[in-house]
Order: structure tokens, then sequence, then C-alpha cells
């Protein structure tokens, strides 16, 4: 019976560890569920993936953010790499974030590192056409930008060595002795001629104490002739007001003469109405005698009329 029951017992607690082993998987599974992941492309072309591996840490400024998730090889593009990376979502992967390749040069090992180049950008969550995830940047790592420098560097010394080697010639070295030669006879002529620099700085200094005497009186001939030229201006304003004087006068005879004349031109055509008035009455009166005169002559042509009076036919019925 005892055996029995420790048997029991074994058992109960091997279901229990079983259950409680069970309970810490689920536990395990949820919890990883419900981390919140964010997942990436980069495309490596300029960089060795050598140590890089299948949950390979993914870095930012050192500290692990996620892991490498796939990669995979182009068939079309045998340099170019396609890396899958799952990111933690609370990490700010931002526009123009870069990433590169960082290796352990003592396991060999190999991980991403992220690198956020503009802090200003906003977060990237662009997916371009063909891609699952928003794709990053391949940086350029500064072992590979030291490298480069110090290739840099070793061609501008090279250079500089090549410019120093071609200066140094034979031939430049002929030509700078000459030059150095030509400087020495030149440096001997100058001295020679030092006197004659010296007569003509006395001489210079001469000419230029004549000219300073000649500018004084040119100085007092240009004031004489701005004296001249202000009385002569002065001339002139006075005969100009002269002139303007002359001509108000012009235009008051001018006005009076047109007003007689406007005058004269009305009496005028009052004379020639009255004129021509008389000239009517006269007319008439004229006319008037004319009529008379008509008259008379008539009678004086039958002289007997007038004494005698009508013959007797041209009496009337009773006469």
């Amino acid at each position: 019976m005892e055996s029995e029951a420790r048997y029991a017992l074994v058992g109960l607690m091997v279901m229990a560890l079983l259950a409680v082993l069970a309970g810490g998987l689920y536990w395990l599974r949820n919890s990883g569920e419900q981390l919140a992941v964010k997942r990436y492309t980069v495309y490596f072309q300029k960089q060795s993936l050598e140590g890089l591996q299948i949950n390979s840490d993914v870095r930012m400024r050192g500290i692990k953010v996620g892991k490498v998730l796939d990669y995979t090889i182009l068939p079309n593009q045998a340099k170019t790499v396609k890396v899958i990376l799952e990111v933690d979502a609370r990490t700010p992967v931002l526009e123009g974030a870069e990433a590169v390749v960082s290796r352990n040069l003592v396991t060999g090992l190999a991980a991403v590192d992220l690198d956020n180049v503009w802090l200003g950008g906003m977060a990237l969550t662009e997916v371009f056409k063909g891609e699952e995830y928003p794709v990053i940047d391949e940086g350029v790592p500064q072992m590979t930008r030291f490298t480069n420098t110090l290739e840099a560097l070793g061609e501008s010394s090279q250079e500089a060595m090549g410019r120093l080697n071609r200066l140094l010639s034979d031939s430049n070295q002929a030509a700078l002795s000459s030059t150095l030669a030509n400087l020495g006879g030149l440096s001997g002529d100058l001295r020679r001629s030092v006197p004659e620099l010296r007569a003509t700085l006395a001489a210079t200094r001469q000419a230029a104490t004549r000219l300073d005497n000649v500018g004084a009186e040119a100085g007092l001939v240009l004031k004489e002739g701005s004296a001249t030229l202000r009385q002569t201006g002065a001339r002139l304003d006075r005969l100009a007001g002269e002139a303007e004087q002359t001509l108000a006068s012009t235009r008051a005879t001018l006005a009076e003469v047109n007003g007689g004349i406007g005058d004269l031109s009305a009496r005028l055509k009052l004379t020639a109405d009255l004129g021509l008035q008389d000239v009517q009455a006269t007319a008439l009166n004229l006319r008037l005698t004319s009529d008379a005169l008509r008259e008379t002559s008539r009678a004086m042509a039958d002289p007997g009329r007038i004494l005698y009076g009508p013959h007797k036919a041209e009496l009337g019925p009773g006469e």
C-alpha cells in the first residue's frame, strides 16, 4: 500500500510540473506575441555580410533593438543581398536612416547598426511599390570611410611627392641657379644706378614744386574768372529784368491798341449803318421825284389839254 501511495504522489507531482511547464510556455508565447515589432528591408550592395546570420543583432547607438529575420541573395543581382530586419516598435527609425554592417574583430560575428542621419525627419513608414516593408538605405561603415580617407591621403601624398621630384629635377635646379645669378647681376646694376635714381627723385621733387606753383596761379586765374562770371551773370540778370518790364509794357500797349481798334470798328459799323439809311431815303426821294417829272413830262407833251382842258371825246356823261 505504501509503494502505491508513493507512485500516486510521484504521478501527481509530475502532472503538476507538466501543468506548470505548459502554463509557462503559454505565458511566454503570449508575451512574445504581445511584443510589438516592425519590419524593414535593407539592400546591401557595397558591404560584405561576412559573419551575419539569422537572429544576428540589430543595434541602434550600441543598444540591441531587434534581430535579422531573413536574408536573400537576389538572383538577378548577384552583388545585392536583401535583408529583412525585425525591430522593436518603440525604436525611432526615421526617414533618411542608414544601415551598416559592423563586425566583431575577435569573434567575427556581424550585426546591423541603424543610424538616424537626419534627426528631424518623420518616422519611416512609406512602403514603395513592389516592397513588403519600408526600405532603409545602405550606409557607409566608419571603417570603410577611414579606409577611403587613407587611400585619398595616400594618393595626395604620392602626387605631392611627384610634384616635389619634378620641382627638384636637374633642369629646374639649373634654371634656379641661373635665376639666382641673374638676380645677383640685377642687384649690382641697381646698386650702380642708385646715384642716378637719387638725381631723378630730386628732379621729380623740383617738378612737383613747379606744378604746385602753377596750380596756385591757375587757382588765382580761376578765382578771377569766377568773379568775372558772377559780374556778367548779374548784368545778364538785370538785362533780363529790363527785358521783362519792356515786354510787360508792350503787352499793355497792344491791349490798349486792341481796345481802340475795337471801338473804332464799332463806330465805323454804326456810321455805315446810318449812311446806308440816308442813301435809302435819298433813293426813295429820287424815285418820287422821277415819278413827278415823268407825270410833268407827259402833261407838257399836250399843252392844249393844259390850256383848254380835255377833249370832248374824253368828257364823261353829263359834262
